[in-house]
């Protein structure tokens, strides 16, 4: 339940990780090309009302460039490209032959990309270029990446002032390598911290539920509450686990342990000095394990041993240390019985299907060793 609880946990905080960011993204973006349209219709009415429209034909030439009327686009043009911080601006017109073509260049004269009237326009942007000339703005949506950076484009139809008719394009350019950088690091980024997020959210959820739920961290299932061993749920797992791996049996040995007496101490002394005796011996077998032993509790005085020990003299060792060490544990004034009859047995694969059987012939030898201590 715990798990679920924190899967649940951790899928409702990427949902909305993912809708916040994706929310996030288009209104910053969205933000960010109305600020540059705002731009560009600024630049365009500056354009439109400063440029000699006559321009747009009869600057058809590199000769041209000499005239005042050139001179005088060119500079314009040029204190706008600096007025507004725009990477590029240009104008551009179709001839009588269809041909596009560089008209009025805001660039300085020296620059190395600088366009001289009649210079072909390059093929990629013709078709918005030839939208725009159909009185259609072309706005900036999005980021170009192209030979000569990442920009923003955008083209604007510029008008006759005599009959409002079409006659060239105002192209505006924006640097954009700083949004590029941003958006793209955005893109990277976010869905790592999402997913941090989302893993920190689904340990904290799983914490807190088990905090609420079962305050000594304990997986109630699988763990004896009154000894906190492994309870009969997980021995019964883990042996279905063990026969699975049929690689592991080969290196099991079980050993089961019974309360000597139990039934007595309940009887004389009470249900609470019979619990004091179970918990005394989880002390006992606790202690006495190594780390790669598991202790269970299978039944109200049963316990049982899962050991890698396979020599019987090692597993006859371990069984003795519990013994003395539950002995050792014995409260003062204890005056009933403090001890238990034991069994075991290794995992013979010529003889044993699976560990259910070494627990059977761990049964019968713990039972055998129970008639003994009873005289019988």
């Amino acid at each position: 339940m715990d798990v679920q609880v924190s899967l649940f946990t951790a899928l409702m905080v990427l949902l909305s990780c993912l809708l916040l960011y994706a929310v996030s993204y288009h209104l910053t973006y969205k933000n960010m090309i109305h600020v540059l349209e705002e731009r560009v219709y600024s630049i365009a009415n500056a354009a439109d009302s400063l440029l000699d429209k006559e321009g747009f034909f009869k600057l058809y030439d590199e000769e041209d460039m000499n005239s005042d009327l050139y001179l005088r686009s060119q500079e314009e043009l040029y204190r706008i490209k600096l007025g507004t911080g725009v990477r590029y601006l240009y104008t551009a017109t179709r001839t009588e032959d269809g041909e596009f073509i560089y008209l009025v260049d805001g660039l300085d004269l020296s620059a190395e990309d600088f366009r001289h009237p009649g210079d072909p326009i390059e093929p990629e942007i013709i078709p918005e270029l030839e939208y725009a000339m159909t009185d259609h703005p072309v706005l900036p949506d999005s980021i170009k990446n192209t030979e000569w950076g990442k920009i923003f484009i955008a083209y604007i139809p510029i008008h006759d002032d005599t009959d409002d008719q079409v006659v060239g394009v105002l192209g505006v350019e924006f640097e954009a390598e700083s949004q590029f950088n941003t958006y793209r690091n955005l893109k990277f980024i976010t869905p790592m911290i999402i997913l941090l997020t989302c893993l920190l959210a689904g340990l904290l959820a799983l914490r807190v539920f088990r905090r609420i739920s079962n305050p000594t961290f304990q997986d109630a299932s699988n763990t004896d509450y009154l000894t906190g061993l492994k309870s009969r749920n997980a021995f019964q797992t883990d042996l279905s686990n063990a026969n699975a791996r049929r690689t592991a049996l080969p290196g099991c040995s079980m050993i089961l342990l019974d309360l000597n007496e139990l039934k007595l101490v309940n009887d004389s002394l009470g249900h609470n000095s019979g619990d004091l005796y179970l918990q005394l011996a989880a002390q006992a077998i606790r202690a006495a394990l190594d780390k790669q032993d598991i202790a269970y509790r299978i039944g109200g005085d049963e316990f049982a041993i899962i050991t890698p020990l396979q020599e019987d003299a090692d597993i006859k060792q371990l069984v003795e240390r519990v013994r003395h060490g539950l002995e050792r544990l014995r409260p003062e004034n204890w005056t009933a019985p403090l001890s238990f009859s034991a069994g075991w047995a290794t995992f013979d694969p010529t003889r044993d299907g699976d560990l259910s059987a070494a627990y059977h012939r761990a049964d019968d030898a713990m039972y055998l060793d129970k008639q003994q201590y009873h005289g019988t």
